[in-house]
């Protein structure tokens, strides 16, 4: 199987690659690629619909997507026109917000991938998908920024097109009707700032799926201690403090139980498991740690210098709604002193964009976590987020002060 769409996507690049080509009409290039841009239609248990995205034909009976559009689906669809056909999630990469999906009898051909070198800032570009569920819509616009990380690998392409709700998942095409991306998100209140993932980056999804499948099992396999009260470290004391206005506050977690692999915390408005990953989180009092924390935590276990991933998420922790579009990196290890204890640290930054509807824009995002192994958890916090205009929105800092048993 890994083969197999290998080669086809192989094959796919190798085309893209035979010799320049004139650019096509708009119109010609969208009745070539159109047919390989499909709907997805995701259900919940008792079948009522849940959200709505694009994906697009990549070899026989495989088509690509984002993760996020399949986030909590237990039924999945792909449709046009008046056809549709049931579907499953055959591999996921959710690091890189990439899911291959299957679909049986399905033979639309696929597109070509366009080469990543080819890429360049200024070129006229072709997005096709579903925004608003409005099917094979084609949108234009420049090519507008290629993001990197610091190894010079990329990660985002920046486009001018507009995407709205549903284009998630879909094509971004090059003016030959090569396939240079997957449409994947937008920033709300910020003009023609949109963003798209790699195409090269769909021949690695069924290796990194087996492989993050693998060490999910082998985290399941190890054995779990369960204890009705937990001994030792119990209360992580924090402060707080207003970088902007230098006000500190005492920001205390305390350990109250563990069930199971679960940790629970402040009579459960915060529950954690082994390693820091955050279950959920009923009562922010971390400011932005807690208020923007991504789904399962800032870091929630070792991860070595150099090594990137990806976060893409929605929260609402109130009345509000906050998007972040963040790349997380591993900067280095240190060490980090609390009291008379001395801990190896792993110092992880965060960068990108979060839009918020307090705020009346867009806003640059940088974040710092210090993690260290040996507690599972966090130990120190820094995040700047400043909003169009360069006026500065949050400054915080969140240190660990003190560990107590009581």
């Amino acid at each position: 199987m890994l083969k197999t769409l290998a080669t086809t996507a192989g094959l796919a690049l190798a085309a893209s690659l035979a010799g320049a080509q004139a650019p096509l009409p708009p119109e010609t290039l969208f009745e070539q690629v159109s047919p390989s841009v499909w709907v997805v239609r995701t259900t919940d248990a008792e079948q009522r619909p849940l959200r709505q995205g694009s994906a697009v034909v990549i070899g026989p009976g495989r088509l690509i997507t984002n993760c996020h559009v399949l986030r909590q689906a237990k039924g999945l669809t792909v449709g046009r026109e008046n056809v549709s056909y049931g579907a499953a999630l055959e591999h996921a990469d959710p690091e890189r917000d990439l899911c291959q999906i299957r679909v049986a009898n399905f033979h639309t051909p696929p597109v070509v991938i366009g080469a990543a070198d080819g890429l360049k800032v200024g070129a006229r570009v072709y997005a096709i998908g579903a925004p608003r569920g409005l099917e094979t819509t084609l949108s234009d616009g420049l090519l507008s920024g290629l993001r990197r990380n610091a190894q010079d690998q990329l990660e985002a392409i920046q486009i001018t097109v507009p995407l709205s709700g549903g284009s998630s998942g879909g094509g971004l095409f090059d003016a030959q009707g090569r396939l240079i991306g997957i449409t994947t998100y937008g920033l709300r209140e910020s003009q023609n700032l949109n963003f798209a993932l790699p195409a090269t980056w769909i021949a690695e999804v069924p290796e990194r799926a087996q492989a993050a499948l693998a060490a999910r099992q082998a985290n399941q396999a190890a054995p779990q201690v369960a204890r009705a009260s937990p001994t030792g470290d119990r209360v992580f004391e924090y402060r707080l403090t207003d970088r902007q206005t230098r006000a500190t506050q005492s920001i205390v977690y305390r350990l109250d139980r563990v069930d199971g692999d679960k940790l629970v915390f402040n009579q459960g408005t915060r529950v954690e498991r082994q390693g820091g990953e955050v279950v959920s989180i009923s009562n922010p009092i971390g400011g932005e740690f807690d208020m923007a924390s991504p789904p399962n935590g800032w870091v929630s276990q070792r991860r070595a210098p150099g090594e990137t991933w990806r976060l893409n998420y929605t929260k609402r922790p109130d009345t509000r709604t906050i998007e972040m579009n963040l790349t997380a990196q591993v900067l280095e290890e240190s060490t980090f002193t609390v009291g008379t204890r001395t801990l190896p640290v792993v110092k992880v930054q965060f960068r990108g964009f979060t839009s918020r509807s307090a705020f009346n824009s867009a806003s640059s995002y940088l974040a710092h976590a210090w993690y260290a192994p040996e507690l599972g958890r966090v130990v120190r916090f820094e995040v700047t987020m400043r909003s169009t205009g360069n006026s500065l929105g949050i400054d915080e800092s969140l240190e660990l002060v003190d560990i107590r048993s009581e």
